[in-house]
């Protein structure tokens, strides 16, 4: 029962950006400015999706250079979002260094120590804790302006908390897939199979945000 269920989230996982994307069209015209960029989100990973579907249909076994490439553009995304949404709750600098720190750290790793060709974890890692970071910021922000009543009425407190599951579910994952994973496949194979839980939970969550998107901009 395990097995299939791990079987079909594998299979199926990334069929869940359709969720997003449909209530993005639905609200299309409500969509704030900060919310664009979890638009741009979800373009991206519609785009990765397809791009390394096609390159492996082209006969190319090793796709793993888009994953290098997605991993810049999604943590700056994201970044931008939480930037936008702070406005100038924090210092105006916060946000900008960590995507500089990001950005130039995943560049050298993918140069010198993780090449094109392998996975990205030490990068992938680096990004869950941060936007764990920017989580937890949020919250703060939240918590402390004390303006919103019904929270779950409100797109970011979703998005927020589908940010939260997935990058805090896949700190360990991330961290222990160069050593631990490859040494035990039964247990890689159950790690991966969360991994394509936490996206499809957190494609949910982002279609919720998008669906609580305000009436008025």
């Amino acid at each position: 029962m395990m097995k299939k269920f791990v079987d079909w989230i594998l299979d199926y996982s990334s069929y869940f950006l359709a969720f997003p994307a449909v209530m993005a069209l639905f609200r299309f015209k409500f969509i704030t400015r900060e919310l664009r960029y979890i638009l741009a989100l979800v373009a991206l990973s519609i785009c990765t999706e397809t791009a390394m579907y096609l390159i492996v249909k082209s006969g190319i076994r090793n796709n793993l250079f888009v994953v290098h490439i997605y991993t810049i553009l999604h943590f700056n995304i994201i970044a931008l979002f939480y930037y936008t949404h702070f406005g100038s709750f924090y210092h105006r600098y916060a946000v900008p260094s960590m995507m500089v720190f990001f950005t130039g750290f995943a560049v050298i790793n993918s140069l010198f120590f993780q090449k094109l060709t392998e996975f990205n974890t030490k990068a992938l890692s680096l990004e869950c804790l941060l936007v764990v970071i920017l989580c937890v910021m949020s919250y703060y922000k939240m918590i402390t302006e004390l303006t919103v009543k019904e929270p779950e009425k409100k797109p970011v407190f979703w998005i927020n908390t589908g940010f939260l599951f997935y990058f805090a579910g896949n700190i360990v994952l991330f961290t222990l897939s160069n050593v631990v994973l490859k040494e035990n496949m039964d247990f890689n194979y159950l790690s991966w199979g969360l991994h394509a839980l936490l996206t499809v939970i957190l494609q949910i969550f982002i279609g919720i945000g998008l669906w609580h998107s305000p009436h008025q901009k």
